[in-house]
């Protein structure tokens, strides 16, 4: 399922894909240093589920700090819409929700890819490579989005295991032309 985040300080909607399907979910919870605990929940009282390790959100969260104290983004500085596949497919969800945001707050939101964009240019910054020639950082760490690891407040560290973890390389070309193509060919998918 596709999503499109929105920062209402530097007005920007962001488009990323879900995490992978595998992912476990968690109650969606906030704890402050204070101790005082927050879990979001439905309106039917059970617990809002959120993917345990999601690192193009928590990028993009990263990124869209500004400063501010974890309160803002509680208070909806940042807000992230999941849209289904024939949704994202059969309407331009991206121009319509910018649309309804310009409307309710006066301010022109600006439309980005950056995941994409940025492989983009790794892509192009390759000389555009084919299976023949390989990418010589594919799959490589400084492509990975976000952290391989993170430190919970009580000071543990918690892995994100390989297989959740998410790359600029699978928005790349050369992933959509020449590997994902190779491994069905392999596959025999291709007969």
């Amino acid at each position: 399922m596709p999503r499109l985040a929105t920062c209402h300080v530097c007005h920007v909607l962001q488009r990323f894909p879900d995490v992978p399907p595998k992912t476990p979910m968690v109650p969606a919870r906030l704890q402050w240093e204070s101790g005082e605990e927050y879990t979001y929940t439905d309106d039917k009282g059970y617990a809002v589920m959120v993917p345990a390790y999601d690192p193009m959100l928590e990028d993009f969260i990263t990124k869209h700090q500004h400063g501010l104290d974890d309160n803002a983004a509680v208070h909806g500085q940042i807000q992230v819409y999941g849209i289904d596949q024939k949704t994202w497919d059969s309407v331009d969800v991206v121009t319509k929700i910018r649309k309804e945001l310009q409307e309710a707050t006066d301010e022109w939101y600006e439309d980005r890819d950056t995941y994409r964009e940025g492989a983009i240019a790794c892509y192009n910054a390759h000389g555009n490579p084919t299976t023949d020639t390989g990418c010589p950082d594919y799959m490589d760490d400084s492509k990975m989005i976000g952290k391989s690891s993170y430190r919970d407040d009580d000071g543990k560290v918690h892995k994100v295991p390989l297989e959740l973890r998410q790359y600029l390389c699978w928005q790349c070309p050369y992933q959509q032309a020449y590997v994902i193509p190779e491994i069905r060919r392999r596959k025999g998918m291709y007969k």
